[in-house]
């Protein structure tokens, strides 16, 4: 390893299984190659600037891994020109579906037709906020009922409905308010499942056909059960495009499983879980082959 670094990273989380089971499943790969890894919780620090000095001592670490999206850390890494893995710009991107639906749609990867809804109005609540009649004319000129409203910023199935009238379109823009969301086209001929392809380093390293067997929606992210899948040329194919357009060292990308095997992507994740779940049904553990990686960008090992 290069003489001038620390062999010693960073990763933040949040959540309790990002404690008390990633962290201590990085931590022991990367100890095998001696490189000491620490872990902070987002929730748990205060970043403090104050005239030319900052409270985080950046010179201690070599690398930076993010299991939430933490744009002040990031910032302070990527200004110090120490790698992040992945970087905050690059996290947001695919965070926000129809971000990443128009960052794609220029480079030819297949796509369900989509209109945006709110954006998310940085966070700004404007009380007399109300979406225009014509609204509702212009999307019923894009998308024919019944079509899809999905949270913009969701995951996993939640919030996502099927609207078969305008009444139901107009009901949901007066409950969901300022909400970020978005609507899409109603994929008959996907049979409910969805199709998963794990990447690091911009490569393929395993894949899961994930199986609603409860609901059965169209254009839901969501699984009952999970077994191993061999991809095809294509979805292999788009799947690292998608990568290298996104700049992501790792993410998921979903397709939607449709009768005529057509490649048609469903959404991106930049932070995919499931590691110990997809090791037992893959033999793939992308915690390990994201520690090889690491060190090879990083330790050149």
């Amino acid at each position: 390893m290069k003489a001038n670094l620390n062999n010693r990273g960073l990763l933040i989380g949040f959540t309790k299984w990002q404690t008390t089971t990633a962290y201590p499943m990085f931590k022991k790969f990367f100890k095998n190659f001696g490189v000491e890894l620490d872990f902070q919780k987002i929730d748990e620090y205060a970043l403090c600037v104050k005239n030319t000095k900052i409270n985080f001592d950046i010179n201690r670490y070599d690398f930076l891994i993010q299991l939430v999206k933490d744009q002040y850390i990031s910032s302070i890494f990527e200004g110090n020109n120490k790698p992040c893995f992945n970087k905050y710009c690059s996290m947001a991107m695919s965070d926000d579906k129809f971000l990443t639906y128009i960052k794609l749609f220029s480079h030819d990867i297949p796509l369900p037709k989509t209109v945006s809804g709110n954006t998310d109005f940085d966070g700004l609540k404007i009380d007399d906020y109300k979406r225009s009649e014509s609204f509702v004319g212009n999307i019923e000129k894009e998308l024919s009922y019944p079509f899809v409203a999905k949270p913009t910023f969701g995951y996993g199935g939640r919030g996502v409905k099927t609207i078969k009238n305008q009444d139901e379109l107009k009901q949901l823009l007066e409950t969901q308010g300022q909400n970020a969301y978005m609507f899409q086209e109603y994929i008959s001929e996907n049979v409910g499942n969805n199709i998963r392809l794990v990447l690091v380093g911009k490569k393929v390293i395993y894949s899961v056909l994930r199986i609603d067997t409860v609901n059965l929606q169209k254009n839901i992210v969501g699984k009952d059960d999970e077994v191993s899948y061999t991809p095809t040329k294509e979805q292999k194919y788009i799947a690292e495009k998608i990568a290298e357009i996104l700049n992501l060292d790792y993410c998921a990308v979903d397709f939607f499983d449709t009768i005529d095997k057509r490649p048609l992507v469903c959404e991106v994740n930049a932070n995919p879980g499931g590691i110990e779940e997809y090791e037992k049904i893959t033999g793939v553990n992308q915690a390990e082959k994201l520690v090889y990686y690491i060190l090879k960008n990083v330790y050149k090992k």
